[in-house]
């Protein structure tokens, strides 16, 4: 019986390891949004193109710098775009996406982001679920109160390791979070953990 006991004690303490396997404090946090061409003047000079080079779309310069600093946009005739491959600084590396199943853009694995749940991260294992501490109970600008669980669903490429990036959705929010949340969020103490994923 007592080695019995001691099995499942052991078994327990291993499971509880395992759902935490990573934690780290201090890790930064920024956010990101669909970029929007309505959001943007200046003249339409720049073509936003395909990996292979065929025209999407002439938008201005800013929104194109948008496009591709954020990764997916939302052209004025409703049309979504996604960065496709590297832009090689210039802005030949777009996809266009069904909007209505893809309208916040694709993952690392051509899968749907949702806003207040999906996370870029470099260092952190793809689908993993992660909690951020400092999130917890927080009111986010869709009107939920976020419990603190994300998830791995994407890569950035415009920063490092513990680094993660949250969708918002749209850039007001991301105003709105720093309006009221201002320096708070900037670095978060986070564990990949199993966790429940709200929405």
């Amino acid at each position: 019986m007592q080695v019995l006991n001691k099995l499942l004690l052991i078994t327990l303490l291993y499971v509880a390891l395992c759902q935490t396997a990573v934690m780290a404090k201090g890790v930064k946090m920024t956010f990101y949004w669909i970029a929007k061409e309505s959001d943007h003047s200046g003249s339409k000079s720049i073509d936003l193109r395909t990996c292979s080079g065929q025209t999407i779309a002439k938008v201005s310069r800013s929104f194109a710098e948008a496009a591709r600093m954020e990764g997916t946009a939302r052209l004025s005739n409703g049309k979504v775009v996604n960065l496709a491959c590297g832009c090689g600084g210039g802005y030949s590396c777009f996809m266009t996406l069904d909007e209505k199943r893809y309208p916040y853009g694709l993952g690392s694995r051509s899968n749907s982001l949702k806003p207040f749940i999906s996370i870029s991260a470099n260092d952190l294992p793809y689908g993993s679920t992660v909690m951020v501490s400092q999130l917890k109970g927080l009111k986010m600008p869709n009107g939920s109160t976020h419990n603190g669980c994300v998830r791995v669903d994407d890569k950035g490429w415009s920063f490092g390791n513990n680094h993660i990036d949250l969708l918002v959705g749209d850039k007001k929010y991301y105003e709105q979070i720093a309006r009221t949340y201002g320096s708070r969020l900037d670095h978060v103490d986070i564990s990949v953990t199993s966790c429940q994923l709200q929405g």
